[in-house]
């Protein structure tokens, strides 16, 4: 039986999946890929930056890779559905160093796997961020492309306690430092994010993810954040979800240019 979740972020039998953003790239990233290895799909989950090394019960087997060539030559080896790969295990941080985005293109081309999953940037683990210039880092062969961002950013000061590069942040939206993060200044920054990290590959499915709708206000604003990106001529996918829960997706909606009419 396929999940809600594979049903609503996957359109295809395979596909590179670049994650951006913050509030629940990694919980993203190891739900989607345990539900698809559950349906029999070959999946690997790796980043272009730094993520945790992961635990056992997120992926029973993470591979080290010191060259392209390495990487092929293990993926064929391993007998698991899902398993994640980096360069580089850091044991004084703890986490795992990914793979450069023309790596990753050329494993895609390998044909080894029928969905990679790639946390493709950093957030410091905080719901909400502004992206520096060198930021996001997608892969080419990127087939959709999705940006998370935490409910639990409504509400909190505009500082670099709760929003990562929160001085992008203002100069982005001009909500000005201090001052509290709303819906609307959330939308216009998920409209710009998205607008950047288009660029960096051919994706046509693009997904903004509204991630910890985890009480029935959380939902409300993430209702309110999809009619704020309407008025702002928004389109493409919304889903907004609660990835600690079993059915994780309360909403999507699907908002076009032709045809916005606002939702409630």
């Amino acid at each position: 039986m396929t999940s809600s979740l594979v049903n609503s972020i996957c359109k295809g039998p395979k596909g590179v999946i670049s994650i951006i953003g913050g509030g629940g790239k990694t919980s993203l990233m190891f739900r989607l890929a345990k539900d698809l290895a559950d349906l029999g799909k070959k999946v690997l989950t790796t980043t272009t930056t730094k993520i945790f090394f992961p635990e056992k019960e997120l992926s029973f087997e993470t591979i080290i890779a010191v060259s392209e060539e390495n990487l092929i030559q293990k993926s064929k080896l391993s007998r698991n559905l899902h398993f994640s790969a980096g360069s580089r295990h850091d044991p004084d941080s703890g986490k795992l160093e990914g793979f450069s985005p023309k790596t990753i293109d050329q494993l895609w081309q390998a044909s080894l796997f029928d969905w990679i999953i790639v946390e493709a940037d950093g957030s410091r683990q905080k719901p909400l961020k502004a992206t520096a210039s060198h930021e996001p880092v997608i892969p080419g062969s990127t087939t959709c492309l999705i940006l998370v961002t935490g409910l639990d950013a409504v509400g909190v000061p505009l500082d670099e306690t709760h929003v990562h590069r929160a001085l992008l942040f203002s100069g982005n939206t001009g909500l000005p430092m201090g001052k509290t993060v709303g819906e609307s200044s959330i939308a216009l920054c998920l409209a710009m994010e998205l607008k950047k990290a288009a660029a960096f590959c051919a994706a046509q499915d693009h997904i903004i993810f509204l991630n910890k709708a985890d009480t029935q206000a959380g939902t409300a604003s993430g209702i309110k954040i999809i009619n704020f990106l309407k008025d702002i001529n928004q389109d493409g996918r919304i889903i907004i979800a609660s990835l600690k829960d079993v059915s994780c997706i309360k909403a999507e909606i699907t908002l076009s240019k032709a045809k916005h009419k606002e939702i409630s």
